[in-house]
């Protein structure tokens, strides 16, 4: 074969290998293309609007109108059970911390007047709901509402060992141990107690007249009267108030402020603490 020939097979080769590379390419980015304009085409069509939340919510707050807005996103990035209407939103309580611009998940979402009585969602995994009874004079005045935050004054009688004077109790001396007595203690039971929501009793309408109807719909009776609290206490302090309520103690509700905070140092009050501190003692 001669080199004319050869050289001419040569190039007639490597042009069949340039139309075959020419042809793949345009067929490769044919396919890219297309499968591009498909991807674009389906995320313009499948987008949902959820539910999120303005500003950072903490367990138990109260869902405000202007606590959260509308957004778009894509269907894929929607979990779930997320809230897709404001109004499923406005009104309920949230049952853990939201951040913001976090979305509303339904199950997230709680309201205590409905007929599950779906009060859990105030709780941690330390705290139990206890109801406490309405009968001091805040109470039936109707003063303490749900949210606020009280202290629990307590007055009860204890048995209790007294403690000899040695520099004038003559009963030391001869060993005649000193009898128990009975004292009564007025206390701070407890402080920065959060009402966590009440226990309602209606009273209807006399006369048989008809009830008044509010503009949602909602049926207002003529008086609502406290009949107990539900209050979120840890195990132990729940335990300390069930002992004092079942020996007899006497307990005053008094409100503090929103804004509270502190922890009051208070002295218990008893007879010897009166006396004192309005100089009643006997002058011989």
């Amino acid at each position: 074969m001669s080199n004319k020939l050869k050289a001419v097979i040569i190039v007639f080769v490597g042009l069949v290998l340039v139309g075959v590379g020419v042809i793949a390419s345009i067929l490769l980015i044919q396919r890219l293309q297309s499968s591009r304009a498909e991807v674009q085409q389906t995320g313009v069509v499948v987008k949902t609007t959820v539910v999120v939340v303005t500003r950072d919510l903490m367990l138990g707050d109260q869902i405000k109108p202007e606590d959260v807005n509308m957004v778009e996103i894509p269907v894929e990035f929607s979990p779930r059970n997320a809230v897709t209407k404001a109004e499923d939103a406005i009104g309920k309580f949230v049952k853990t911390d939201l951040i913001q611009g976090e979305m509303v998940l339904a199950h997230n979402l709680a309201n205590p007047t409905n007929s599950n009585h779906d009060l859990s969602f105030v709780l941690s995994d330390e705290h139990i709901l206890m109801a406490f009874p309405a009968d001091d004079l805040m109470s039936r005045e109707s003063i303490i509402q749900r949210g606020d935050i009280v202290d629990i004054f307590a007055t009860f009688q204890q048995i209790v060992q007294q403690i000899p004077n040695t520099t004038t109790d003559t009963t030391t001396t001869n060993g005649t141990p000193q009898e128990p007595v009975m004292r009564t203690f007025t206390v701070d039971a407890f402080q920065k107690v959060s009402v966590t929501a009440l226990v309602l009793e209606i009273i209807p309408e006399e006369n048989n007249n008809p009830p008044i109807v509010g503009s949602t719909g909602q049926i207002i009776p003529a008086k609502i009267k406290i009949r107990a609290y539900l209050l979120a206490l840890n195990p132990q302090d729940a335990l300390v108030l069930k002992h004092l309520k079942d020996t007899g103690a006497e307990f005053d509700i008094v409100l503090r402020s929103p804004t509270s905070t502190a922890q009051f140092e208070l002295t218990p009050v008893t007879e010897d603490y009166i006396i004192e501190f309005y100089g009643l003692e006997i002058l011989p």
